[in-house]
């Protein structure tokens, strides 16, 4: 593919309760960003990042597109729950017309569900060498067939086309700035639903993980909205500020846990800084309280900082940029085509 042909791809992230999506033209090395918008979904609707009602969802989304903010109807989609399983394996290197069914000869040993029920996909992260013979790193995808249907349901339901499907997780891949590229690091992403953990070492996905700390999770203790939740406005008494001292706590052993599953592999590298977006990043004190614990430096990153014409679309607030950390990351992936 001539990657300098200029084409559209819309990224869309259906969390808990929201539905993003992000509208790119251009290519993957200079994306402008055409629209962004973002529309409620009904209590229930979406749980555990899986969709539950697909009618209801679809209407949504056709409303969203309804609204005329983004225009183009064939999506790259976002998928991050307990029905995708992410792995690493090791397989002998292979010439390349043989890769695909070598893999898929080997991943039945690192998946707990049989293969005729998921849809299995794969990336080559590496080389190395293994009992003195030469080995490919291989990141396997596995999805879940009767996870998916209720997605392609919605985007049925709302006359969208999936043009891929990919990991939201691995997404967030495509936001990293430019000089975490060359580095070993690690992207926090909170969301209203599930959060997600990944680590790049020199622009690799070396761990793709969710875990169950939630925005709603915390508004609910909190006896919140999640906008009220997200305005500031709930550390106002001694019980307030106990509840969401837990919450921050659990979110800093589940990275502390993924981080250190990291460093403990073969060939692991040092992580030198952590990557905070999706909603949770504008929480007030989380980043600093996450850089206390950790012992890293921990920044705040605008996904559209590489993005010509975002400021227009962003309404003069770089904050409000992080809910978007997802559905930008897959836009900007589906311009690679």
């Amino acid at each position: 593919m001539d990657l300098g042909v200029a084409k559209k791809a819309v990224g869309l992230e259906i969390d808990t309760g929201t539905a993003r999506a992000v509208e790119a033209s251009g290519t993957p090395k200079k994306p402008k960003l055409s629209a962004l918008a973002e529309i409620n979904l009904p209590e229930g609707a979406v749980e555990e990042g899986m969709i539950v009602q697909p009618e209801q969802v679809g209407d949504a989304l056709r409303e969203l597109w309804g609204e005329g903010a983004v225009k183009h109807r064939k999506v790259l989609l976002g998928v991050s729950n307990q029905g995708v399983l992410v792995r690493y394996a090791t397989i002998p290197k292979v010439a390349p017309d043989k890769l695909a069914n070598v893999i898929r000869f080997h991943a039945q040993d690192h998946l707990p569900i049989p293969l005729e029920s998921v849809v299995l996909d794969y990336r080559v992260v590496g080389e190395a060498v293994e009992d003195e013979r030469p080995v490919y790193e291989i990141l396997l995808v596995a999805a879940r067939r009767d996870m998916l249907d209720g997605f392609l349901q919605a985007l049925e339901v709302a006359r969208l086309e999936p043009e891929d499907i990919d990991v939201s997780t691995l997404a967030l891949m495509q936001i990293l700035p430019a000089a975490a590229t060359e580095r070993t690091v690690a992207v926090v992403n909170v969301a209203n639903g599930l959060s997600n953990i990944l680590v790049s070492d020199q622009n690799q996905p070396r761990l793709a993980r969710l875990v169950a700390v939630k925005l709603k999770d915390l508004a609910f203790g909190l006896g919140s909205t999640l906008d009220h939740l997200l305005a500031g406005n709930n550390a106002d008494s001694e019980n307030a500020r106990e509840v969401f001292s837990a919450w921050a706590g659990n979110l800093i052993t589940e990275a502390r846990s993924s981080l250190t599953y990291y460093q403990n592999q073969a060939n692991s590298s040092d992580l030198e800084a952590i990557i905070f977006n999706g909603r949770g990043a504008r929480l007030k004190g989380l980043s600093t309280r996450m850089e206390e614990a950790l012992g890293l430096p921990v920044r705040i990153v605008n996904p559209f900082a590489d993005f010509s014409n975002a400021e227009p679309h962003l309404e003069g607030t770089g904050l409000m940029a992080v809910d978007y950390a997802i559905s930008a990351g897959l836009a900007r992936r589906g311009l690679e085509g």
